[in-house]
This record gives structure tokens, sequence and C-alpha cells, in this order.
């Protein structure tokens, strides 16, 4: 599969590259291979993969369980991949820094795709997402190194000014996702309800 002219096999090496030899210099040999674009389908398919997973095991509580999961586990990564970055940038640029929007996409979602698409599925899988636990926690930390190496790469920003707006970046994130993730949360108990009323009435 092709993505304005950047397989995806092509991100998944360069993915691995970046995950296994995590530096300022490797991120910079990838972050002009693509842009906003191939970024964005990189992370649409990662959170298909975690949503697939969510989806059948949550079969486990209904159909409407399901759906709702599988949902939310496609959209919520995507919302947040998009956010993220947007502050990245953002924030990034207020430090004086003088990447562009195309390199932050590309080089963030180098890592933050793989790592979704497995931690995603893991979580999602009764049981195992509970032992697993540690091994996703350990996941989170290494994204959170691999993102100071992205700000600094991305956005051509020495070790203080990255960490500011790392840092910011992800306390702005949390913020608002904690306000999104509440109105998604409310509208899938509303849906829950309505859905559950309509078969009770049948």
């Amino acid at each position: 599969m092709m993505v304005q002219g950047v397989s995806i096999g092509e991100m998944l090496n360069q993915s691995i590259q970046v995950l296994t030899k995590p530096s300022v210099e490797t991120f910079e040999r990838f972050e002009r291979h693509g842009g906003q674009r191939e970024a964005t389908i990189y992370i649409m398919l990662a959170s298909a993969i975690s949503a697939a997973v969510s989806l059948i095991f949550g079969l486990l509580n209904g159909v409407v369980a399901a759906l709702i999961f599988g949902a939310l586990g496609f959209i919520l990564p995507v919302v947040s991949f998009y956010l993220f970055v947007f502050l990245v940038y953002f924030i990034g640029q207020q430090q004086g820094g003088t990447g562009t929007q195309d390199e932050v996409f590309y080089t963030m979602a180098l890592f933050v795709a793989p790592i979704q698409a497995v931690s995603g599925a893991i979580s999602a899988i009764p049981i195992i997402g509970c032992l697993a636990a540690p091994l996703t926690f350990m996941l989170g930390l290494y994204q959170i190194y691999l993102g100071y190496l992205g700000v600094r790469s991305s956005m051509n920003l020495a070790q203080t000014p990255a960490i500011i707006t790392l840092v910011l970046a992800f306390i702005a994130q949390f913020i608002i996702g904690a306000i999104i993730g509440a109105v998604f949360a409310a509208i899938a108990a509303a849906l829950g309800v309505a859905v559950g009323g309509f078969e009770f009435g049948q």
C-alpha cells in the first residue's frame, strides 16, 4: 500500500529504526519522508487494529457495547494524536522551534502508531490486558522519551525548550482530552440507554 509515494512497509521499517535506535539523528533521517496525510493514514491504521480487537472482545458484553467500544477505540486515538501534534507544533513555535507541521506529524506518527496498535490491542483483551499492564506502562514511558526526541528533531529545539514543549503539550492534551472523553462517554451512555430502552420496548 502506497501513501503519497511512501509505502506502509517503508513506514514500518522507519518505525522499527526509530523504536530500536532512538536518537534525534534517527528521527531527522525520516522527518521529511512524509507529511500530515501519511501520518494520518498511519495512525488510522494503528487505531483500526486496536479498535478491531476492542470490537471483537466487546461482543462479550453485547453488540451495542461492542460497537461503542470499537468506535471509541478508533476515534479517540486519532483525535488524541491530532491534538497532541498540534499542541507540540504550536507550543514548539513559541519556544523558538522552526520545524514544519508536516515534519511534526510524520515524526510523531512513526512511534505513536506502532505503540498505539500494540498497547491498544493488548489493553482491549480481558485478563491479558490486566496482566500486561506493566508492559503497557513501560511502553507509555518509552513513548514519552521518544516524544522528547521527536520534539527536538521535528521542531529543531534544544533540550530545555523541547522538554518545556513536551510537558506543556501533555498537560494541555490531558485537560482537553479529559473534556472530550467526558463528552464521548456521555454520548455513548445516552446511546446505550436509548438502544436499551428500545430493545426493552420491543
